[in-house]
This record gives C-alpha cells, structure tokens and sequence, in this order.
C-alpha cells in the first residue's frame, strides 16, 4: 500500500514536471526528472501489486517488468543528474550501462544464470549471475553519478544532492548484499527515493522559481511597454527619468534606486541606475535595467533631435536669425495679442540693393558675409523684444508689437537704409530698400496680406529710388491691380487669349518681303491690350515663360504658313531658365531652325550671363539666329561683339528718329560700320517716313522695319508698295549704284556670309 500511494505521490508530481517542460522546451532539467518519475512510478506501482498477483506465468512477466524498470530507472539517473549538475558528457556512460542492461535481459530470458525462474515463499529465485549483472551497469552509473556530483559547482543544492545519492547507493548495495528476502525486494524498488525525493525537490523549487521568474518577466514587459509608450509622448527627458526610476522600485522591490541621465557628444545621451545594497544580482533584474537605460536612453536622443530639427525648421543656418516659417507663426501670435489688446503691429520688410550683381562680382563668400553682417546690424537697430527674420535670399524683415508714432518709424526704417554699419568694403555701401505696413486695430489683414502689402511696398521703394515707401491706399489700390492682372493674365493663358501679329522685315534696294517679327497681341474680352500694359508685370511674375512657350509654337506655325523667317521677341527671365533650351526645342520642333531668330535686349545679356551666352549658343549651333534688339541703348559694349553669340543688329527707332539731329545720321552709321566689320546684318526700327527710308538707304543699311513699309497683321504680310511717295532720285541713284557692282545681289546679300566662331574670352 505504501509503495502503490508512492507511486501516485510521484505520478502527480510528473505533470507539473510536464507543465513546466511544456512552458520552457529548453528546461531540460524538467523533461528527464518527468522521464526518470514516470519510471519510478511505474517501478513502485509493480512492486506494490506484484505480491498480490497469482503464481505462475504472471508473476514471471511481473518480475521481469520490475527487473527491466529498475534497470530503465538506473540508466535514466544518467541524464537526469547531468541535467542538474551540468556534468560531463554521458554518451558512454549510456551506451556501456545500456548494453549491459541488455545482456542481462537476454540472460534472464534464456537461462538461469539471473533468475532460476521459480517463487519460494513469496521470494523469487535469483541465479548465480544476478548480482553480478545488476552492480556491473551500477557501477557504471555509479561512477558517473559520483564524479558529477564531485564537480558540481557550488550552491545551495550540492550537498543536499550528495547526500541523498550517497543514500541511495548505499540503501542498492544493501539491497543486493543482505540474502534474498522480502525486505531485500523492498530496497531494491526503495533504494532511488532519497535521489528522487531531493531531485523532485528541487524540480519543485525550479517550476516554482520559473513561475515566479516567469511573473517578474511579464511585470517587467509591462513596465517596459509602458515606459516606451510614455517616451513617445513624454517630451521632458528628467520626467521620463523619473517614471523610468518609479518603474525599476517597484519591478526590483528595491527603495534605494536612483537613476541618472548625462549628456555626451553629438546629442548622445547616457542613462545609468544606482542602489545602495549594490548592483543587481540576477540576469532577469539586469536585462531589465539594461532595457530600462536604452528606453531612456534613446527617447532622449530623439527628444533632443527633434529639438534641434525643429530648430533647423524656424532658424536660417547662414544668419541664424528665425526663418520664413519662424516669422509667419510668430506674426500669427502677435497679430492675435495685438487684436486682444487692442495695439498696432508694424512690419518691414527689407532687401538689400543691387544684391545679385555684387554677389556674382565678388563671389557667394563676400555675399554670405554680407548677408550675416546685415542680420546682425538688422537685430541690433530694434529693441529686444522686436523679431528680426530672414525671409529668404537677401530679404529680411522686422516685425514691431510695440513702436511709437508713424514718423518714428519711418525714421528708424530710414536708419536701418543708409547705417553706416552695412558698409562691407571701400568699393560697395549696400543700402536697404525697406517697405513699411501697418495693422491698426480693427483691420482685417492677416499675417500673409500684411507680409503682402510690405513687400508691396519695398518694390515701391526700389524702383523710385526712394528706399523707404509706407504702405497707403494708392499703394493698395496698385496692388489690387497687378492681383487682377496676375489673375487675368493666368486667365487669358487657359484661353488662348494671346495671338501673334506680325509686321515685315523688307530689303532696302528692292523693298521685298525678306522676314517678319512676331509681335504678341492680347484678345483680352475688354479689348484689345498692347504688349506695353502686361509684358513687364510678366515678365516680373515669372507668367512671361509659359506665355512665351505658347507664342514659340504659334510662331513656328506662322513660319510655315508665311515660308519667311520669323523673329521672336525673348525676355530676359525666359532665358535665365534653366530648362530654357530643352523647353523651346519641344516648342519649335527639330527642323527649320534657320527660319527662327531670337530677338533679346541688350540688358538680358547681363542677366545670368554665362548661362545666358551658353543657352543662346547652343541655340545658334540648331541653325536659329540671334538678334539685340534696340541696340545702341544698353550696355553693350562694342568690343564684346566679337565675344558674343550675335548674328543681327537692329537699330533701335530712336536713333531713325534722329537722323536729322545733331549726331544721329553718325551714330547710325558707326553701327553699320561696326556690324560690316563683325559681319553682321542690320534691321533699322521705326521707320515712318520715305526721308527716313531714304537717309538710310544712303548709309547703307541692309534691311528696314516699320509703319511705312507694313504695320502688324494676324493675317499675311503684304508685298511693300511706295508708289505714291516712291524714293528720292538720291536713293535710287544709290540703289543702282549698289546693283551695278553686285548684279543680282542686295546689300543684305553682300553682308552674309558664314558666321565667325564666337570666341569665349575670359572677360566674359
């Protein structure tokens, strides 16, 4: 009865061992203490009933069964102890021990050499070679077991372990010592309880502390998860800190703990956890720590990199000074204060003069120096509590919650024009062109319309020359005009509002039709519109490049229809694009270049003037040509004719007008001069009258353009007809004169020929 209710005892305690297998496939510990226990059970199991079962062959099977599960039960004790006791490998062990458990199997089945085979008594019948069977493989284990434990390091179950193994080998040698008998049977089922008892002990107070590791393991996942999603949301790094700290005293039971956070290089932070009973012991209450440092750790650097990213997003990394973003938040608040109390707001709006052209003179550095010096002059002329922002290139502006009368400041955007402190160098004073707005109680503009109505104002400044303009009504009335005329043109660009007109280009000596310049005409539905009212606000707003796409393609089409080479007027801001060639041989197609010239001013050569001469030679190389127009009043020198890609010269109408004062017929002729000795073609402007024709005649230009000879039509240029009022006998004395030395050519033709290479020089 004893060994049936042992034998339940230890069948219980193999499910928690299962239990615990099942919850960590890596405890091994737990699978061969469940192993060695389903054996034990089953070896006192048979014991306890084996008395109480009928002689004869079932006995025979019984005691056969017992003989087998104490053998299983030796050899198991093998693994189980090494997986305690981390002993040495036990490969042979087992193999050595198995083979022997083996032959003695075979033994007891054959022969009587183990068991005789017969029950006196109640006392099976052993033969002359059982002891020696049994304590062979025993040995083997045996000696395993004892060299395991011998080396086991220590703790707090070596001893324990030692003892209860002495005590089973001691209660197995006694078993097949003592003669056979009832209590020799009993040992040798009893001889494994003590190792048993301790080792399911110790199985015990493993599950327990894997269920309790387990718990700990869970409660710090939670702390954990917790204080990563409070990092998230956390933005004080010494507050997460303190939740990190809160975290640790209770998942550690540890009062004394302390955390501590200190900064390194490069926006890097360090994060370390103190107690005053010393560091922690367990691996399970490290790793949380470990995970608590880098939780902290990390959510700081983030805190700090999105701190110095919003930084970078308010603040201008030349100057330092708030940006564009920085500036429009910024009036957004003080634009609310200002309508809670009730108090005016003045912003100014500054740019520094002629800033491009002395940037390229001396360079981006000498431009970025300046650009630095004049955030700090500019921060310097208000009071502290005023914003200063760079509102982007060399725009800056000031916005003032708190200023004093209108005069005051006008004056103070007087001083911020002419301070000497801007002065850079000997060869350049930079002024300031400084437009003012203000918001007076009851207004309803916002930050963008304020910003709006200064820049308005600071363009007013620039182009009278006056510097400091304030924004008024005749000022807001401009503006409300160029917005209807922005909107207008965007507009007449759906459309199709604009069209070409195009007016002839005629030979001198034989008044034909050589070409003709297109000339854009706006078909606005309140009338017609001349190029003069829009052309320069387009060209301002950018709206000139997408309109002069549009009027590429009419050209091209125009050409073909007419079969005269066209000319199209180009405005300086359509060839500082960076795409500008790409965009026009889109527009004009791939062939009949030689039908296309481009007519600039003489200005937009100073314009991004690399990249301008680049463009316009590579436009030469397709076969089109390049014509200045109104040449004679820009800056254009005449030795860098030579230098640039030129093929025509047209003379600009004021000097046809002037050909009767003093100088004018000289001007016209050192220009025809100078295009013969370029070989270059001429086009006279504005011709209007048959004495102006004629005196023109006379100096030898080639070609002629103006009302006389064809004003511009949409519809076909129509052959010249001067009949009425033809030349004067002087003119026709020079034609023919002319014709007699060249038969068959006209002046035009004396003056083509190939094109000189352009020579880079390295002025330009």
């Amino acid at each position: 009865m004893a060994q049936c209710a042992t034998a339940g005892f230890i069948g219980g305690l193999c499910s928690q061992h299962w239990s615990a297998w099942h919850a960590d496939r890596a405890n091994t510990g737990a699978f061969w203490l469940m192993v060695w226990s389903v054996v034990l059970a089953l070896l006192f199991l048979t014991n306890g009933v084996l008395p109480i079962l009928p002689q004869g062959s079932i006995t025979e099977a019984g005691l056969f069964l017992r003989s087998q599960l104490v053998a299983t039960s030796v050899l198991l004790a093998v693994p189980t102890i090494r997986s305690f006791t981390r002993g040495r490998p036990i490969r042979w062990y087992v193999v050595v021990a198995g083979a022997m458990m083996i032959g003695r199997s075979v033994l007891w089945l054959t022969t009587d050499l183990v068991y005789a085979h017969a029950v006196v008594a109640g006392v099976p019948q052993y033969g002359p070679l059982f002891e020696v069977t049994f304590f062979a493989p025993v040995a083997v284990v045996t000696s395993y077991v004892a060299a395991s434990m011998y080396r086991m390091p220590t703790s707090r179950i070596r001893h324990p372990l030692r003892v209860a193994g002495a005590l089973s080998l001691v209660g197995l040698l006694i078993a097949y010592l003592m003669p056979g008998g009832r209590v020799a049977e009993l040992l040798v089922s009893l001889w494994a309880l003590p190792l048993v008892a301790v080792l399911q002990a110790m199985g015990v107070l493993r599950a327990r502390a894997a269920e309790e590791r387990a718990r700990r393991l869970r409660g710090m996942r939670g702390a954990l998860a917790a204080i990563g999603n409070a990092a998230w949301f956390t933005k004080n790094r010494e507050a997460l800190l303190t939740l990190a700290e809160t975290a640790a005293r209770e998942q550690l039971a540890d009062a004394t703990l302390t955390g501590s956070m200190r900064e390194l290089s490069h926006g890097r932070f360090s994060t370390e956890f103190h107690s005053d009973v010393g560091p922690a012991r367990d691996a399970l209450s490290r790793d949380f720590l470990d995970d608590l440092r880098r939780i902290v750790s990390v959510a700081a650097e983030r805190t700090r990199l999105a701190e110095d990213l919003r930084e970078a997003a308010f603040t201008d990394s030349l100057t330092a000074l708030p940006n564009r973003h920085a500036l429009e938040r910024h009036l957004e608040q003080v634009l609310a204060r200002a309508v809670e109390n009730g108090t005016p707001v003045a912003v100014l709006y500054c740019d520094i003069d002629g800033f491009k052209q002395e940037n390229d003179q001396h360079g981006h550095a000498w431009g970025d120096d300046l650009l630095r010096r004049t955030a700090r002059d500019l921060r310097d002329s208000v009071g502290t509590d005023d914003f200063v922002a760079r509102f982007g290139g060399d725009e800056f502006v000031l916005v003032l919650a708190d200023f004093g009368s209108r005069g005051e400041l006008v004056e103070l955007a007087r001083r911020i024009r002419t301070g000497s402190d801007l002065e850079y160098s000997s060869h350049i004073q930079p002024l300031l062109s400084v437009g003012v707005a203000l918001w007076t109680p009851g207004d309803t503009a916002g930050p963008e319309q304020l910003l709006r109505e200064a820049d308005t104002a600071m363009f007013a400044g620039k182009r009278s020359g006056i510097g400091v303009v304030v924004f008024d009504e005749e000022l807001r009335e401009r503006m409300v005009s160029d917005l209807t005329l922005r909107h207008e043109l965007e507009t007449a660009l759906v459309n199709d509002e604009f069209e070409l007109h195009y007016q002839p280009i005629v030979d001198a000596t034989t008044l034909g039709i050589v070409g003709v310049e297109a000339l854009v005409r706006w078909q606005h539905p309140d009338g017609l519109r001349m190029p003069a009212r829009w052309v320069a606000f387009a060209e301002e707003t950018g709206q000139i490049v997408p309109i002069g796409r549009r009027l590429v393609v009419a050209a091209r089409v125009g050409a073909r229809r007419f079969g005269l080479p066209v000319a199209v007027n180009f405005a300086a801001r359509q060839l500082t694009e960076p795409q500008f060639l790409e965009h026009l041989r889109l527009d004009w197609g791939e062939d009949d270049w030689h039908l296309l010239t481009l007519e600039i001013t003489e200005s937009a050569l100073l314009e991004n003037l690399a990249h301008v001469i680049d463009s316009l030679t590579a436009v030469r190389a397709l076969g089109a040509r390049i014509a200045i127009d109104d040449f004679g009043t820009g800056y254009s020198s005449f030795a860098r004719l030579a230098n640039l890609p030129v093929d025509v010269l047209k003379i600009d109408q004021a000097f046809v007008r002037n050909l009767d004062g003093p100088g004018g017929a000289a001007i016209v002729r050192a220009i025809v001069s100078l295009a013969q000795a370029y070989r270059l073609d001429i086009i006279a402007e504005g011709v209007e009258r048959i004495d102006q024709l004629e005196r023109l005649v006379v100096l030898g230009v080639p070609k002629l353009q103006g009302y006389l000879l064809g004003r511009p039509s949409a519809s076909a240029p129509a052959p010249v007809d001067l009949s009425a009022a033809g030349p004067s006998r002087q003119a026709r004395a020079v034609i023919a004169s002319r014709a007699a030395r060249a038969p068959g050519k006209t002046i035009a033709d004396e003056l083509a020929g190939p094109v000189p290479p352009v020579r880079r020089a390295a002025s330009v």
